[in-house]
């Protein structure tokens, strides 16, 4: 689960419900006043992907074959459909939330998770090598995310941490030839022959 900060206004807009619960508030008079400011009050959401919890690691594995395979607005979509949010409202020791009805997501969420997926999509465009996934990932916004800690990411870590199988290179090699295996499958074997 991730928790941000969110502005009252934002809330209000979305959420009716929100007013009703500051009302409810003010007329319990938590404040030593009798009043309530608004900057006392503090408005956070928490959000998650559900997952149901009868998927095992073949589901997943399904799941993660078909969705490398979707264009952006599609995986955009699939993404947001698991998206839970918790609402909680703040005053001094005073926690009131609620769970949002599914589908209910507020705009600086759908933000994240629209620069999230990008990210996503990328690393794995970078994995499978699909030129029209690829082609279907807007820009990013920066404000969001820094491009640079997500290139270096995918030019370093996440090659890296390919599973190369020395047996199935070895195949690929006698049926199709040395000039057929990327770049990363020579370094495996490579890093494979100074270790023996």
């Amino acid at each position: 689960m991730f928790t941000i900060n969110v502005e009252k206004d934002e809330l209000v807009n979305q959420f009716p419900e929100v007013k009703k619960w500051v009302k409810k508030i003010q007329k319990m008079s938590f404040s030593k006043k009798g009043e309530i400011n608004d900057s006392e009050i503090e408005f956070y959401c928490t959000y998650g992907y559900f997952v149901p919890k009868s998927f095992n690691g073949e589901k997943f594995s399904e799941i993660s074959d078909i969705t490398s395979k979707m264009l952006f607005e599609e995986r955009l979509n699939f993404e947001l459909s698991k998206v839970r949010v918790n609402l909680t409202m703040k005053i001094g020791n005073f926690v009131i939330g609620d769970r949002l009805p599914k589908g209910v997501i507020p705009e600086t969420i759908v933000k994240i998770v629209t620069e999230v997926t990008k990210v996503k999509m990328m690393v794995e465009t970078e994995y499978y090598q699909n030129d029209e996934v690829k082609k279907s990932i807007p820009e990013i916004d920066k404000t969001f995310v820094d491009i640079e800690i997500i290139r270096d990411v995918v030019t370093n870590d996440y090659k890296e941490n390919k599973n190369f199988d020395i047996d199935s290179i070895l195949d690929k090699i006698s049926q199709k030839g040395l000039d057929s295996l990327s770049d990363e499958e020579k370094d495996f074997l490579d890093n494979k022959s100074k270790g023996l």
